[in-house]
């Protein structure tokens, strides 16, 4: 009986260590670094270019048009046309080099338009369909959420820039965009906030962290995976 009651308690404190750390392992396990993304059942995501610059590019959602053409193939102006229906609103964009696009529609008369030159700059357009069909461009949201965002940004980054992403619609009536600092000669942070807009309040409805807003559920994220140095 001694000899068993012995062998057992030895093999309990061999046991023990092991369970020990098991359980702090696994209590501390590391999740993925995520990112936000976009859906496509959210919008197009469209390339905003084309090899031969004579030839328009072109894409429609949900009854929205987005028509980009370049007068003169040997610059880098461009005219962008917006269309629904059979109205139509004609911009001309001064050295447009996007090389890709996304377009959301709202079912209540909105849309938005984000133009990326590369992954570290991003702006977005903001339009709206009045009662008689015509489009106007709303530049007074945005711009209130990038505002908000430079205040928040500035404790992290002397001069942050503003690199805005709309990233769906939540429904009818509210946009949720993406704003980060990117990288400048004085700024190298991927500080990053969500806002809500609200069109029929003309205001922002919520401002979310980044986690508030990768963890919101009605948006889609990627894991970043880390490269190891070779």
């Amino acid at each position: 009986m001694n000899l068993f009651m012995t062998d057992y308690t030895s093999l309990l404190f061999m046991i023990l260590p092991f369970t020990v750390w098991l359980l702090f392992a696994t209590s501390h396990v590391t999740l993925p670094e995520r990112s936000i993304d976009r859906c496509a059942q959210d919008g197009a995501y469209f390339y905003a270019m084309s090899d031969d610059p004579a030839r328009p590019v072109q894409v429609e959602r949900d009854g929205v048009a987005v028509r980009i053409e370049h007068p003169d193939s040997k610059s880098a102006d461009a005219t962008i046309s917006f269309s629904k229906a059979n109205r139509v609103l004609v911009q001309k964009h001064k050295d447009f080099d996007a090389a890709l696009g996304w377009l959301a529609v709202s079912p209540n008369r909105a849309f938005a338009a984000t133009w990326k030159v590369n992954a570290s700059s991003a702006e977005t357009q903001l339009f709206r369909v009045t009662s008689n069909g015509e489009i106007v461009e709303d530049t007074e949201l945005i711009r209130l959420a990038e505002k908000k965002f430079a205040i928040d940004a500035k404790r992290i980054c002397k001069t942050p820039g503003s690199n805005t992403t709309a990233i769906k619609w939540i429904d009818d009536d509210h946009l949720l965009l993406a704003i980060d600092a990117w990288s400048s000669g004085f700024c190298s942070s991927n500080f990053t906030e969500g806002f809500i807009l609200s069109l029929s309040k003309r205001e922002i409805a919520r401002k979310l962290s980044e986690r508030e807003l990768i963890n919101l559920p009605a948006v889609c994220t990627w894991n970043l995976v880390p490269v190891k140095p070779r």
